[in-house]
């Protein structure tokens, strides 16, 4: 048996995903491609297979244009690993045809010695409790982690880096989109209640590692994790900003709605945590 621990970062979208892949890359006992979102599940289930296909290309061709242009050694070593391996996850995945084997021979290419491998997929959140059951199954010791923000904060900052520097008038629409119910990308991934409830039926409950987005960059947070995947804690670099979107203020008035919206979502995770964080509930409107 595999002395691996297999782990599946699963969101939610802006919960802070990206900067925990950036602190569990460089850990010395840990052992992951440079790919952040290889979706691989997702793209099985038929969510945008040829398109995430395409994005992957994309991807590729960004990371060479970075190398071409990079200067400082550190980045362009890392951009020059995520060339290859982009390479490599093109040749491996044809975004249609399962291949778990294969799958799990690109992730442990060169971390023979890791005490952890895995995907980081913010997306997987989004998956079917089948599919969820399935990873679970995939290697005799699979951990998932799930990060929560926030609903209103993690909605505003999806928003913002959808519009990204487009202007007010970007992010008033996408508010509008959110508020009509028709964003739906966008109020999926703060779904916090399908996604816990259909882990829940799906993986142990021992399986399952949940983190606040507001208490992630603490010492204790990174020893909750480390405890967890049964790894070291090393020091983290709690101010690094990763992936950070444009700077907006939310209007009270459009607080308090998407707060209304987001209520069962709220309810839920007071319900099945015993209680809301005090970070979330300092920032609600009163009614």
């Amino acid at each position: 048996m595999s002395k691996q621990t297999f782990i599946f970062c699963l969101g939610a979208t802006k919960a802070g995903t990206s900067w925990l892949f950036d602190y569990l890359y460089g850990h010395r006992e840990c052992h992951f491609p440079a790919v952040k979102e290889l979706h691989y599940f997702d793209a099985l289930e038929g969510h945008d297979a040829a398109w995430l296909r395409k994005d992957a290309e994309a991807r590729l061709e960004r990371a060479r244009a970075d190398v071409a242009d990079a200067t400082d050694a550190r980045p362009m070593a890392y951009q020059k690993q995520l060339v290859a391996d982009l390479k490599r996850w093109l040749a491996t995945f044809d975004g249609q045809t399962r291949d778990d084997v294969a799958y799990l021979a690109y992730l442990r290419k060169g971390g023979s010695k890791a005490r952890v491998i895995g995907d980081f997929t913010p997306a997987y959140g989004l998956l079917k409790e089948k599919t969820l059951a399935a990873m679970s199954g995939l290697t005799d010791k699979v951990r998932f982690v799930y990060l929560m923000r926030d609903p209103v904060e993690r909605i505003w900052s999806n928003i913002r880096m959808v519009a990204g520097n487009e202007g007010q008038d970007a992010l008033q629409a996408k508010i509008d989109g959110v508020l009509a119910g028709t964003a739906n990308n966008i109020l999926d991934r703060s779904n916090y209640r399908r996604t816990l409830n259909r882990l829940s039926r799906a993986i142990p409950r021992d399986a399952l590692h949940i983190e606040y987005y507001e208490r992630l960059f603490t010492p204790d947070a990174i020893e909750r994790l480390c405890a967890f995947l049964g790894i070291t804690p090393q020091p983290a670099s709690f101010d690094r900003v990763v992936h950070q979107s444009a700077k907006a203020d939310l209007p009270m008035g459009q607080r308090a709605q998407l707060q209304a919206i987001l209520k069962p979502q709220y309810n839920f995770v007071e319900k099945f945590m015993g209680e809301l964080p005090s970070e979330w509930t300092q920032k609600m409107v009163s009614a």
